[in-house]
């Protein structure tokens, strides 16, 4: 079964964040030094000057933001109260400086220039520096949040689907030992009277266990693997009960590379026989089924026999409960599992529908 590393998740998310909020931030200076360049220039008429406040006062205040954003990413406020604050300090603080030094810097360069766009100079530097800063600080605490937001909600996720995948371990682990335990039963009652069929069946339990260890570690295998699994274990039945059991097969070949849960069929299997063989000697044939139709799979099992009381999967045996447990976990929502009555056979009637979440 595929494992999942939450740790190199998490970092991977947190350097896209990063990477994002530094494409954004340095975009968002370049389109702002471009806007304050053709304000300036308008208001000074001079492109030295534009240009050179420009490159001063929206490189520092580039910096301003960063430093900001680094220190508050390691060190944030102990609660929002505190936050909201010390980021309305923080802009003031940066407006005011950088209102000052754009009017001293204008003063040096332009010392006889007294237009009406220079009257007011440090007032209209500073709102503008300010709404510059201020709308910067709640595009960043937004931005921040919903990536906190969706940084919580992947967490979530990852701790839920760590959860179902160590629950379909445990499922998956159950299977065998139930199996492995009804197989050596039945070998070991037929070593006393008929010792070369315990033989073979051993032979053949053997190579259903080779099959089943090489696949354990995937949740997923195909339908014709699970096929030419199954048929071994129909062998060893057949060996078991001679020419009492007969089994048939009527597959889609177009159904054959579609993925089911590791040992659904074995399951079915097991439950078609326990249920299916009399008391008597009478003889007793299991049919398999399965079709395709687009991306869905439908595999029908019966066996004779009569149901006892309706199909209730929480109240099962331990393969088909199994079963049911792992189908909704592979497939929630686009599974169903059924036994029903038809005339004197009992029908198993398993569908799915795309992919397992976890193949």
């Amino acid at each position: 079964m595929k494992k999942f590393r939450s740790n190199g998740g998490h970092l991977t998310h947190e350097a896209e964040a990063v990477s994002l909020f530094w494409r954004m931030q340095v975009g968002a200076w370049l389109i702002l030094a471009a806007l304050g360049f053709l304000i300036r220039y308008v208001a000074y008429g001079s492109a030295a000057v534009a240009l050179l406040l420009t490159l001063l006062l929206d490189t520092l205040g580039f910096a301003l933001t960063s430093v900001a954003a680094l220190v508050y990413g390691r060190h944030p406020g102990a609660n929002r109260i505190q936050t909201a604050v010390s980021a309305a300090l923080l802009c003031v603080g940066a407006s005011a400086l950088l209102a000052l030094l754009g009017v001293e810097i204008q003063n040096a360069l332009l010392p006889d220039a007294a237009p009406y766009a220079l009257r007011n100079r440090v007032p209209m530097a500073f709102i503008y520096f300010l709404g510059v800063f201020c709308i910067w600080t709640l595009v960043y605490f937004a931005a921040r949040a919903e990536l906190q937001v969706r940084a919580e909600r992947l967490q979530a996720l990852r701790a839920q689907t760590r959860a179902l995948q160590l629950e379909l371990e445990h499922l998956h682990l159950q299977i065998e030992p139930h199996f492995l335990f009804n197989s050596l039963n039945t070998i070991v009652a037929e070593i006393h009277d008929r010792p070369a069929i315990a033989e073979e069946m051993t032979r053949r339990l053997a190579a259903y266990l080779r099959y089943s260890l090489s696949q354990r570690n995937n949740a997923i295998c195909a339908l014709r693997d699970e096929l030419a699994a199954v048929e071994t274990y129909l062998g060893i039945q057949a060996l078991r009960f001679d020419d009492r059991f007969k089994y048939q097969l009527d597959i889609d070949p177009a159904a054959l590379d579609m993925g089911i849960p590791h040992m659904t069929l074995q399951g079915l299997a097991e439950n078609a026989i326990k249920h299916g063989k009399r008391d008597d000697d009478a003889p007793f044939r299991i049919h398999i089924r399965a079709r395709r139709a687009a991306d869905a799979l439908t595999i029908e099992m019966d066996n004779p026999g009569r149901l006892e009381r309706p199909f209730d999967p929480m109240h099962t045996g331990v393969g088909l409960n199994n079963l049911s447990q792992r189908l909704a976990l592979h497939y929630p929502g686009r599974h169903r599992f059924s036994l029903e009555q038809r005339a004197e056979r009992t029908v198993a009637t398993l569908y799915i529908e795309g992919t397992s979440c976890f193949a």
